[in-house]
């Protein structure tokens, strides 16, 4: 089973345009409208490859009825969404084929001391609950006072299976500064190289880091680098990968995508090789569709069988 937590879902808009002028009227069409936020992408992801999914977060307001009720239709085997005060959050993205993405992503609904230790009460029960150890992913932003909110959850949660981690920030700092390491993380190569406060341009640099003193004790590390591909670490082996190039539509949400088909590789007990072809095939059958954080399974097979992950050594 796979269990992803949401603390900041949002209702996507993805608005489609020619030309995107800044100050001036801007005419396009409807937008293509989704159910968005990391874990509820990621989780989405795993569970149309098949995956027997729970996801669980918070809600608030308006939006978060919509969402709620959305929810109900999406392919997970359970939800268990906590309401809380305030508005869960719009995200808008456009796509100017002259300029590229552009994205004005809100706030969301505060989550308070009290919200924070329900979720972890949940998902600790949640977690306890299947036979088999799960695969737990936090992902994705929270607007909370406390920067250390996933380094406590973790550090409570223990490492008696496996929690991935697809977070940035402060966040993501502190998690690496505590006594209880992720079994995975996914930067892309920019959050990578901010992270390890040095310059890494690309992904020979960024293999090179792989075996950073800060990144030692996690088992499991894939850095995205866009149309490039990807390198990554696996306990002691490396690897680069290769991934064919497509003509992407909207790359938003394929990196959470890719978190989707590392923990559906996890939960099926993949090898190493394959985990990382189905990660990366998702991220790009993600670009393909115009909603966020949606892949279809003829354009994931398809790719994986061309993505190539050649282990190196540096």
């Amino acid at each position: 089973m796979i269990l992803t937590v949401t603390l900041n879902p949002s209702l996507d808009s993805i608005y489609f345009t020619d030309t995107f002028v800044l100050g001036a009227m801007n005419r396009c069409g409807n937008p293509v409208k989704a159910i968005g936020g990391k874990g509820i992408n990621a989780g989405r992801t795993a569970a149309l490859l098949g995956a027997e999914v729970t996801a669980v977060g918070v809600l608030a307001g308006v939006n978060g009825t919509v969402i709620r009720s959305a929810l109900e239709q999406e392919p997970f085997s359970a939800t268990h969404f906590l309401t809380v005060a305030g508005e869960s959050r719009n995200a808008v993205t456009v796509m100017d084929s002259l300029h590229g993405q552009t994205e004005i992503v809100e706030l969301g609904p505060q989550i308070t001391a009290d919200t924070a230790q329900q979720i972890l009460e949940l998902t600790s029960k949640l977690t306890a609950e299947p036979k088999e150890a799960p695969i737990l992913a936090f992902c994705g932003s929270v607007n909370t006072d406390n920067d250390h909110l996933y380094q406590d959850y973790l550090e409570h949660l223990g490492t008696s299976f496996k929690i991935l981690t697809d977070i940035s920030g402060r966040q993501l700092q502190h998690v690496l500064a505590g006594t209880v390491k992720p079994y995975f993380i996914k930067p892309n190569i920019h959050e990578f190289a901010e992270l390890l406060a040095m310059s890494i341009k690309d992904k020979s640099e960024a293999l090179a880091q792989l075996n950073h003193p800060l990144l030692k004790e996690i088992p499991f590390i894939l850095v995205s680098c866009g149309s490039a591909g990807a390198v990554a670490r696996y306990h002691d082996q490396l690897f680069d990968i290769e991934i064919p190039q497509i003509a992407a539509i909207n790359p938003t949400g394929s990196g959470d995508a890719t978190v989707g088909g590392i923990a559906f590789g996890l939960d099926q007990g993949l090898s190493i090789e394959e985990t990382l072809q189905y990660a990366m095939a998702c991220g790009m059958s993600n670009a393909l569709e115009k909603a966020v954080g949606y892949i279809t399974l003829k354009n994931v097979h398809r790719f994986k069988e061309q993505i190539k992950v050649q282990r190196v050594s540096v």
